[in-house]
């Protein structure tokens, strides 16, 4: 079971990388197309927090004993791969326009097929899941809750900043009203 999570964890390291160097190129695609940058204070603590989850899980899972059991290790992975689809289905679905940072392009349609006819934002959950259940499929309940509300606290802000953005530039609510 050990090998098995510092397999995941470092896979989902490597995954992270890339997105990053996704979310960069993507971003430098936007720019070059008259897109926005919205200014985020809290987007530091992001960066903060997940680099800290997965390098506190890095360390879990090389450095220390883990003392999963089945049950918590098929539950929390079944959470986390689940979280997995969600943020792979909404980065493939926003294509270009995925990005780490909150970045709008003035007068593009918003996207509202795919995952976000059923689910709003997708990525998001999927990242509630994956900070949550992967620690607890190790048993590190102190690091779930812990990585778990500092995760809320950043999305709450988030959200609000993006939904208001994307209704400044792009006609968000009532894209999704007419949706809803």
């Amino acid at each position: 079971m050990e090998l098995i999570l510092q397999i995941i964890i470092v896979l989902t390291m490597i995954q992270r990388i890339y997105e990053l160097r996704l979310s960069k190129r993507n971003e430098e695609t936007l720019l070059s197309q008259g897109a926005k940058v919205i200014s985020e204070p809290n987007y530091i603590f992001m960066v903060l927090m997940h680099t800290s989850w997965i390098l506190y899980l890095l360390y879990s899972a090389f450095f220390t004993s883990i003392s999963t059991s089945p049950l918590f290790l098929i539950i929390g992975l079944s959470m986390f791969f689940l979280g997995q689809a969600l943020r792979i289905t909404a980065i493939k679905t926003l294509g270009e326009r995925w990005t780490t940072k909150i970045v709008v392009l003035p007068k593009a349609p918003v996207i509202k097929d795919g995952i976000f006819t059923k689910v709003s934002h997708p990525n998001y959950i999927g990242v509630i899941l994956e900070i949550a259940f992967l620690p607890l499929a190790m048993k590190l309940f102190s690091a779930a809750l812990v990585f778990s509300i500092i995760n809320g606290v950043i999305l709450f802000f988030r959200i609000k900043l993006e939904e208001k953005s994307l209704s400044d530039f792009n006609n968000y609510q009532e894209a999704f009203k007419q949706n809803g």
